[in-house]
């Protein structure tokens, strides 16, 4: 049957828009002037400067919000997480320096178990610092994760760890049985070691240093990053708090040109305390932000550097031992004792014998560091560890402590003097006294440096947790500080327009 018309009219035609039909221009034009008529009414007017204004004050919490976050995150991270991780990756190198120098010491007894604290003592400590080696190991592999060259020098340190104990293990029992008098290590004994120590100094403490300074880098990137959101974050909340204020005036101006009233006490002070919430959390995360870099440089940083200061030097004490240990790598261990020595605190020295009266030059010249006033050429300053950037890195009064380190050190060559010349003239038994005395006993000169420098590495660590505490105490009252602020803002804005509006009901 064929369609009727009505079927035909209401049928679309093939291919034809299912939209609804079009608004007729006509009644777009007819209702644009209401809207414009309506929004030239006082009601309407005022409506449209209170949203504004809420809107800014909402935007003004949320960017507040988003930048307080992101400054505590930084101060967490910091604080509570990679600060206190990267410590115990530099650890680790002063714990391998310390596990081959107890090795050393102890094949260099020989079957004198009393020279300095004692065979069993440096055992000890060799069992102490391989389970501390441990313990900063895992530290550092939570820090690298997902860094798969990182955990692949984690796990290569964990394996050679391994290795070694293997070697040095041997070279003890090779030692005994040999019955090795102090100072004569037995041959096989000391191939043994030498295998041990030198997988320690081209594999591990390489390894384990170069993640100390990864751990840095990764400490200061997420430093600058943190800082660098917040900077971005303070911009807005500057911007969107004059922004509110701006509003804030506007609709002032409005109800006082409108309403012929002279002031709007609420809105007068939603303004005034739009000023002073953009003001103190702009001032808090500047706060925060400099005690943040406080505790990573004055704190974090130098008490990392000093750090490494002491596995050096502690490297260098076993440098002694094999130095005595080993007559036929004698001169390349004394060599070697310098180029640490210069890292430690450098000055220009070609021989020891010129570091020695170089070093000792320096606690002599303090608070002045040698070569610092630039006025010899050839002269580059105090540098090292312990030179320069030590003394710029100095809180207030940390001055005696580093003068106390400085003593301790040149005291160290001193000793190192005397031990070097003992063993050059044929006394070999009264070097080895001179050695244990130095490093392996309670009152040991060696003793007496790593106290002094213990102290103002704990000054620094302490300098690390107060600037960490004070960056939380400035933006802890925000958390509820700034809610409640806005609230306040929101009411303040409500109870000045309220009784304008009720007046058109």
């Amino acid at each position: 049957m064929p369609p009727n018309s009505d079927q035909l009219a209401g049928s679309p035609e093939p291919g034809a828009s299912s939209l609804p039909p079009p608004v007729p221009a006509g009644r777009i034009r007819a209702w644009w002037p209401r809207v414009r008529a309506s929004m030239r009414t006082t009601p309407t007017r005022v409506w449209a400067l209170s949203i504004l204004c809420a809107l800014t004050i909402t935007g003004l919490f949320g960017s507040a919000t988003v930048t307080l976050n992101q400054a505590r995150d930084g101060l967490h991270v910091l604080g509570r997480d990679a600060g206190p991780q990267a410590m115990a990756t530099t650890e680790l190198y002063l714990s391998l320096a310390e596990m081959d120098a107890s090795v050393a010491d102890v094949l260099l007894m020989g079957t004198d178990h009393d020279l300095g604290s004692g065979r069993q003592a440096a055992l000890d400590r060799y069992d102490t610092s391989r389970t501390e080696a441990n313990a900063a190991l895992l530290q550092a592999a939570s820090l690298t994760e997902g860094d798969t060259v990182e955990e692949l020098n984690v796990q290569a340190v964990l394996d050679g760890m391994g290795a070694y104990d293997q070697k040095v293990s041997e070279a003890r029992l090779l030692n005994d049985e040999a019955q090795a008098p102090p100072g004569e290590v037995d041959p096989e004994a000391l191939e043994a070691y030498r295998e041990a120590t030198q997988l320690m100094h081209t594999e591990l403490m390489p390894k384990a240093f170069n993640l100390g300074l990864d751990s840095s880098a990764i400490v200061r990137a997420n430093h600058e990053a943190g800082q660098s959101s917040v900077a971005l974050g303070l911009v807005w909340v500057g911007v969107v708090g004059a922004a509110t204020v701006a509003a804030l005036i506007g609709l002032q101006l409005y109800l006082r040109v409108r309403f012929r009233r002279r002031f709007n006490a609420p809105l007068l002070a939603a303004t005034a305390g739009t000023v002073v919430l953009t003001l103190g959390v702009i001032l808090a995360l500047n706060s925060s932000g400099t005690h943040q870099s406080e505790a990573r440089n004055e704190g974090l940083a130098a008490a990392m550097a000093l750090a490494r200061a002491g596995a050096i030097a502690t490297d260098m004490q076993a440098d002694q031992s094999r130095y005595l240990a080993d007559e036929d790598l004698a001169d390349n261990y004394q060599q070697v004792y310098l180029e640490r020595a210069q890292q430690v605190l450098f000055r220009p020295a070609s021989t020891l014998t010129d570091y020695y009266e170089a070093v000792g030059e320096v606690p002599d010249a303090y608070p002045e560091l040698p070569g610092s006033n630039g006025e010899d050429p050839d002269d580059p300053g105090t540098l090292g560890y312990l030179g320069e950037s030590a003394q710029d890195s100095l809180l207030q009064g940390e001055e005696d402590s580093l003068a106390e380190v400085l003593t301790a050190y040149s005291a160290l060559q001193e000793e190192d003097q005397r031990m070097r010349a003992a063993a050059e003239s044929g006394d070999l038994a009264g070097a080895i006294d001179i050695r244990m005395g130095v490093a392996d006993t309670e009152d040991g000169v060696f003793r007496v440096y790593t106290d002094a420098l213990g102290g103002l590495i704990e000054l620094h660590r302490d300098a690390f947790t107060a600037g960490i505490e004070r960056g939380d105490a400035v933006l802890s009252p925000w958390s509820w500080g700034l809610p409640v602020g806005a609230l306040v803002l929101f009411a303040l804005v409500v109870a000045g327009v309220r009784p304008r509006l009720a007046e058109y009901r």
